[in-house]
């Protein structure tokens, strides 16, 4: 036992590094973007801050694809039905083709109302209008990327995978330079220009997408024929994606209305959260690597009808994630004052700071629990369960909590942080008693459809 569990470690670093790397240059590069646009503007700083937790919502909704199909491929590998595979890959593309240009056209002909919608200024909707149009214009880019990401990880090719955002995110970067401080005598195009920049980064990174699924799964982006959606499939793909990514998507849209209470407690304030979001990135990541990493290997145990070591698998997950994230969370925030002198030298927001990383260093060691006992529960097709959690929890006791503490008891940025830990607390608790109930195990899509 011990030796297979060993193997089970070595296959999930295996799966979770290439992950990581990718999460990190995306925080990486979202931190240099925070930074370059703070000596640009703070302004900017508040207004693209709140354009990208709408922006982040999207993905979510277009996630429901992406989640759903993920799950199924991983199934039907352990369940050794790979030719069923390409059929469920033309069913996602199309699904997140038209998934991605609805999203897309909402932010093309509605990016100042929903900037207003978030308690904004009008001097920061102002800022943040042309950010949103543009990259929430191209966000289909991103639903087709997305889509194949995920395949991609499915099969075990997340090394390959990473390519795709890593060459969107490089470029991405040198836009961003250019469109802000204008070099060799180039126009400086503003927060407008960091949108293209993403845009056109995000393009070139599904050009990649489409070479790679060629290459590693043979499938030909040039073969894909609207004939080819399975209707049942995407039923099934539907059923997964919906509430397991519904159940991230809460989560955002709750994020959104934590941005419109932190808004109304003033400039300063939203400044803060956007800094400490952009450093609290970076403690979760270990964590949410191995979340999916996790989630891939459980779902070929599923698919595999090996539940005792998915069982196994989760649990052992689960410590080394709380035990990661307690480390990098307790040293950010005994060396916050030198990373937030990074960003800013206002001794206000730098104040702020320190005392919600204290509160995160709790909040951080339920997010893991959290996000691997999540996706575990998704993996196994299990996927109503966390949505119910997350509604109940989120917006029956956190919301309440972050306005009661935030501004009723003047506990500012602190008392929002504070709600956020109960709320990761708590599901945390309720992840944990599901997964050692055993209901998951009989929850699978391709063995129900068996029976």
């Amino acid at each position: 036992m011990k030796k297979g569990l060993n193997i089970s470690d070595k296959e999930l670093l295996f799966l979770s590094w290439p992950i990581f790397v990718e999460l990190f240059l995306r925080v990486v590069i979202g931190n240099i973007n925070v930074w370059m646009i703070s000596h640009y503007s703070e302004l900017a700083v508040a207004s693209v801050g709140a354009a990208n937790q709408l922006l982040n919502l999207s993905v979510f909704i277009y996630g429901f694809i992406t989640v759903g199909s993920q799950i199924i491929i991983a199934q039907l590998i352990g369940a050794k039905r790979r030719e069923e595979i390409n059929t469920v890959i033309t069913t996602s593309l199309y699904g997140a083709l038209f998934i991605g240009l609805i999203v897309s056209s909402i932010f093309l002909l509605f990016p100042g109302q929903l900037l207003s919608f978030m308690n904004l200024d009008g001097q920061l909707v102002m800022i943040g209008k042309s950010y949103l149009r543009i990259f929430g214009g191209s966000l289909f880019i991103s639903a087709l990327s997305s889509s194949i990401i995920a395949v991609l990880r499915s099969h075990g090719f997340t090394q390959p995978a990473l390519l795709i955002p890593l060459c969107a995110s490089i470029l991405a970067v040198m836009g961003n330079y250019i469109a802000l401080y204008g070099p060799f005598g180039l126009p400086h195009l503003g927060v407008a220009g960091l949108a293209w920049s993403s845009a056109i980064g995000n393009s070139i990174g599904l050009i990649i997408a489409f070479s790679l699924l060629n290459k590693y799964l043979n499938y030909s982006i040039f073969n894909l024929k609207f004939k080819g959606i399975s209707f049942s499939y995407l039923k099934k793909i539907l059923a997964l994606g919906l509430p397991s990514s519904g159940e991230s998507l809460s989560y955002q849209a709750a994020q959104v209305v934590v941005t419109m209470i932190v808004a109304s407690l003033g400039s300063s304030v939203l400044i803060a959260k956007s800094y400490v979001t952009a450093i609290t990135q970076f403690v979760y990541l270990i964590a949410a690597a191995l979340s999916q990493g996790n989630q891939i290997m459980i779902g070929r145990n599923v698919g595999a009808k090996k539940y005792e070591d998915a069982y196994t698998r989760g649990i052992r997950t689960v410590v080394i994630g709380i035990c990661c994230s307690a480390i990098i969370c307790f040293f950010t925030w005994l060396f916050i004052h030198p990373i937030m002198g990074i960003f800013t030298t206002n001794e206000e927001v730098i104040n702020i700071a320190y005392y919600v990383l204290l509160v995160d260093i709790f909040l951080e060691c339920a997010r893991a629990v959290n996000m691997v006992l999540v996706g575990s529960l998704n993996a196994s097709g299990d996927v109503k369960y966390p949505l119910f959690c997350s509604l109940l929890v989120l917006w029956a006791i956190s919301l309440p909590f972050s306005y009661t503490l935030a501004v009723w008891l003047k506990m500012g940025l602190v008392g929002v942080w504070l709600a956020y830990a109960i709320d990761e607390i708590l599901r945390s608790l309720l992840m944990l008693y599901r997964w050692r109930s055993g209901i998951w195990k009989e929850k699978s899509t391709i063995h129900s459809a068996e029976k």
